[in-house]
């Protein structure tokens, strides 16, 4: 069978000769061409010079392509660039079987991107090996430098990257300036994270601290478990130890995260704090998800510890979720405790639904308070309305009369709930919703218990005034109606007036209004503030030009808001001028102004300023003052800060830019 298969896969090639391109069966088929080709029928073998080949979805080409088809493996020499998805590299000589799915490569050059990384990082490698979505490189050099001659490089005896997840360097070397400048057994960086750590410990001095040392470690304890040891040394404050851990493992659906401090600060007792959160899908129906956090000082009896926890079941009929909540305090003496499950399932049309809230709240030799409130409900939607019935109680647990009690209760006995769909109105485009809500309510902590009907109404919407101008309202009506003769209305509306009135310039002019009459015998009933106010926004943008203004005035308060004004010129990141500023229309009198500056001085230099100045006083608030240089592919900035009176230097590589290596400042 072998054999004419062969047979067959020879005679496709005579047959395709002409353009010097054939595709052999296979499980999975590749396709191979080039500008001459030789098989080689005895040996089972395929040679192509100026070759292309496709397999899956990988792609290679070379000045020359051999293919084993017994061993299921190839070897591409001269020119090698090996395409897969958006990732490519380059290489001298490449071997691939693709029975085992391995990788074997000579003189690799290729490029690195990630969450946590600015634009690339190029790398070369003398050998590189990957199987498995792993891939391992022996002597080899990284740099986020697209020159030829890079400015700085790492250069690590062994480099292992999982794609799209870590990189870890053994035998570690930093080379900048035309020199080594420091050397580590290993480092390691994420891909899939914006955080990153600095390559270098940070070592400085600052007024309030002293001279201070900082040194971060990244670790993996395996494909799905890494994390960062933090040590930290202040001289004038103390020492921190400090761990975060994390687990992500795709295939469990799991993940977490897991802080540890050791805090030893001077002249007080050390703390022990750590924090966390975890979370796992155990099944297609099961989730769980769970944090906590937690404080000791040592030797002292002050520990605090919170937790939650919420497991949720969810099929096509059934939705039903358990969650629990901890705290206790042991300087308040103090400790709570509630579970609360919720559970619905689906009757066919009906949806009935339960909910039990149990909570306890002890003082340690006191008292100990227990409750347990529950609600059951019936929903039915028919047509544009939804029906629900509710009923709803509460159980005092320690049968005492502890005027304490935590729990402030308004049992419905029962209440309906009918509520008609969003509608938009006609063919406009303002939709409402209306709705009522009938029940007899017993307010606990006030002993009234009466019948309250509550009808509704929320209407939203917009109105073309022209091209570019539109009028937005909204509204909240409500009108109650009570069992002991009572009434009252509560209302709370909004206009909105916005839209590009001329070239560059957009107004916003809001008007909002809220109030309420007639009174109510419960205290639970929300009562809307009585409020009047008048806001105004002008926004002008155009080109590298940005101007703001914002004011607003209360009718009943009568007073102005501060009126902010902002003017911003901006060509990059690197040019650009803001002025801030405040306005009190009360006193008739400029509060202050706020001014951030980026200008170039040169090519390479830029300067930064950034300054608060109180017109009141007279006085300068704030003053931040940064000089650059623009080092290519890193830049230096030397910074001042009066209110501190410190100076400090910063170093960043242009990959990394949220990492910077700072020597000096607090």
């Amino acid at each position: 069978m072998n054999f004419w298969r062969r047979f067959f896969s020879l005679a496709l090639v005579l047959l395709c000769a002409a353009s010097f391109a054939f595709a052999f069966a296979s499980e999975e088929a590749l396709e191979l061409e080039g500008a001459r080709l030789i098989y080689r029928l005895s040996e089972e073998e395929v040679l192509v010079f100026q070759g292309k080949l496709k397999y899956k979805d990988m792609q290679l080409v070379a000045d020359a392509i051999q293919v084993l088809l017994k061993k299921e493996e190839l070897k591409a020499w001269g020119n090698v660039r090996v395409t897969r998805k958006d990732e490519g590299f380059t290489a001298e000589e490449v071997i691939y079987n693709w029975r085992e799915d391995f990788w074997f490569s000579k003189k690799v050059s290729s490029e690195i991107t990630g969450k946590g990384i600015q634009g690339k990082l190029f790398f070369h490698g003398e050998l590189v090996a990957e199987k498995d979505d792993t891939m391992t490189i022996e002597g080899a050099r990284v740099t986020g430098c697209d020159l030829p001659e890079p400015h700085y490089f790492f250069e690590a005896k062994r480099v292992v990257i999982y794609p799209n997840t870590k990189v870890i360097l053994y035998h570690l070397s930093y080379f900048d300036f035309g020199r080594k400048l420091f050397s580590l057994p290993s480092y390691a960086f994420f891909l899939n994270r914006k955080e990153q750590l600095p390559f270098l410990p940070l070592l400085g001095y600052a007024r309030n601290t002293g001279y201070y040392l900082t040194y971060y470690h990244n670790y993996f304890s395996g494909d799905a478990a890494f994390g960062t040891i933090e040590a930290s040394f202040w001289e004038k404050i103390g020492w921190k130890l400090a761990v975060t851990h994390y687990i992500e493992d795709a295939k469990k659906s799991e993940k977490g995260k897991f802080y540890v401090e050791y805090l030893d600060k001077r002249g007080v007792s050390p703390s022990l704090a750590a924090r966390g959160e975890y979370s796992r899908k155990f099944s297609e129906f099961l989730d769980f998800s769970s944090n906590f956090s937690y404080t000791k000082t040592l030797g002292e009896a002050k520990d605090r510890l919170s937790l939650q926890a919420l497991l949720t079941y969810k099929e096509k009929k059934i939705t039903s979720q358990l969650s629990t909540s901890y705290a206790t305090d042991t300087a308040q003496k103090s400790d709570t405790l509630s579970l609360t499950w919720t559970t619905s399932y689906d009757l066919g049309g009906v949806v009935a639904g339960a909910r039990f809230l149990y909570r306890e709240d002890s003082r340690w030799g006191a008292y100990t308070d227990e409750d347990l409130q529950y609600e059951f409900s019936l929903q039915r939607t028919f047509g544009k309305y939804t029906y629900t019935l509710r009923y709803t109680g509460h159980e005092d647990l320690e049968g005492d009369t502890y005027t304490g009690d935590f729990v402030r209760f308004v049992r419905k006995v029962p209440e309906l709930e009918v509520v008609r769909a969003k509608e938009r109105i006609g063919k406009s485009d303002f939709v409402y919703v209306v709705g009522a809500t009938l029940g007899h309510y017993v307010e606990e902590d006030t002993g009234v218990e009466d019948e309250r009907l509550n009808i509704f109404l929320d209407l939203e919407g917009k109105s073309s005034l022209g091209r570019d101008l539109f009028l937005k309202p909204k509204l909240r009506f409500e009108q109650n109606f009570y069992g002991n003769g009572f009434a009252r209305y509560v209302f709370s509306g909004s206009l909105l007036l916005e839209g590009e009135i001329s070239e560059g310039m957009n107004l916003v002019l809001g008007y909002n209004r809220a109030g309420y009459a007639g009174a109510t015998p419960f205290r639970f009933d929300y009562t809307t503030p009585k409020t009047e106010y008048w806001s105004l926004g002008l926004v002008y943008s155009k080109g590298p030009w940005d101007a703001r203004f914002e004011t607003g005035y209360d009718t009943m308060g009568k007073a102005f808001s501060e009126g902010l004004v902002q003017v911003r010129y901006e060509e990059s990141d690197a040019k650009s001028i803001e002025l801030r500023g405040s306005y009190d229309f009360n006193e008739g009198t400029f509060v202050g102004v706020m001014v951030s500056l980026s200008w170039p001085l040169s090519q390479e230099w830029n300067i930064g300023f950034d300054g608060g100045w109180n017109l009141i006083n007279g006085k300068l608030e704030s003053l931040r003052v940064r000089l650059t240089k623009d080092l290519h592919c890193r830049t230096v900035s030397l910074f001042y800060d009066r209110s501190d009176d410190t100076f400090w230097l910063e170093y960043s590589l242009k990959a990394f830019p949220e990492q910077v290596v700072r020597l000096g400042g607090e």
